[in-house]
Formats: C-alpha cells, sequence, structure tokens
C-alpha cells in the first residue's frame, strides 16, 4: 500500500506587473497566483491613466505608486477604468483615499474615474464611497477625462 501523497499544492506563479507612468515602463516582479492575472498601469495623454487587468492585495503597491505618481502634478487626473477585470475593496479603498488626499490638498483638484464598471459603481454607492469630496464618477455614456469638476456626479 502507498501511503505517500501525491497531491502538491501549486507552485506560485512569478508574473511581471508594467507600470508605466510619466517615466519609461518599470517591470517588477510580483508573486500571483494565475498566470493570467497581469496589471498595466499606463499613463493617458490628458492627465491620466489606464488601468488593465486586476487590482488586488498582489498588486496594491503597483496601484498606489502609480496614484501617488500622479497626485504629485498641481491639477487632478483621471483614471480609466474601462479594462479593469477585477478590484478588491482594498484597491478601491485606495482609489478613494488618493481622491480624498487630492481634495485635502486644497484647490479644485479632483479624481475623476472613466468608464467605471456598473459592479464598481454600485460597490461604491453601496459604501457611500461615491460621495467623497475630491472623487467623481464620470457618466457612463461620456468619453473622454473631463477636466476637473464637482466632486460627484
Amino acid at each position: 500500500m502507498n501511503t505517500t501523497d501525491s497531491t502538491q499544492a501549486p507552485a506560485p506563479v512569478i508574473a511581471s506587473v508594467i507600470v508605466a507612468m510619466v517615466e519609461p515602463p518599470v517591470i517588477a516582479p510580483t508573486l500571483l497566483t494565475a498566470p493570467d492575472r497581469i496589471l498595466r498601469i499606463a499613463p493617458l495623454a490628458d492627465a491620466g491613466l489606464r488601468i488593465e487587468g486586476e487590482l488586488d492585495r498582489a498588486t496594491l503597491p503597483a496601484l498606489r505608486r502609480a496614484l501617488a505618481s500622479m497626485a504629485s502634478g498641481g491639477a487632478g487626473f483621471c483614471v480609466d477604468l474601462s479594462s479593469l477585470t477585477f478590484i478588491d475593496t482594498g484597491c478601491l479603498r485606495a482609489l478613494v483615499s488618493a481622491a480624498a488626499a487630492l481634495h485635502d490638498s486644497g484647490g479644485d483638484r479632483v479624481l475623476t474615474l472613466r468608464s467605471v464598471p456598473p459592479q464598481v459603481r454600485r460597490l461604491l454607492e453601496l459604501t457611500g464611497w461615491h460621495q467623497t469630496p475630491g472623487l467623481h464618477l464620470q457618466a457612463p455614456a461620456r468619453p473622454g477625462c473631463p477636466t476637473p469638476g464637482p466632486a460627484h456626479a
């Protein structure tokens, strides 16, 4: 009788997280649980970021760095979520906190979320975070990043 256990837990996969902000792209290895979970944060021509892939605990540091780099500028900015496939509450909180920090720094600086997936919009509404000063949820039908405007739609 064979008593050895032949089942093994799958080994974690190392994937690249691509963070391209104002500077040239930086590729940093990040521990992810599946090979298809890649995050890309790319700059937009009109003062913003486009997020593609999943935002979770593993990708939170990259999100925070990207938001901090945008917040250091003199104006508000836009985050395009049209290619977002997943977001956990920690990353959602990071977006909301970045908006609040912009508001608290004075002026009319606003973080605009563009192309917010319906389930993310619902989470923001259920938590009340959609009313965060400095956060603007762009109406679903409006293309492009608007200039900073009202704190919420």
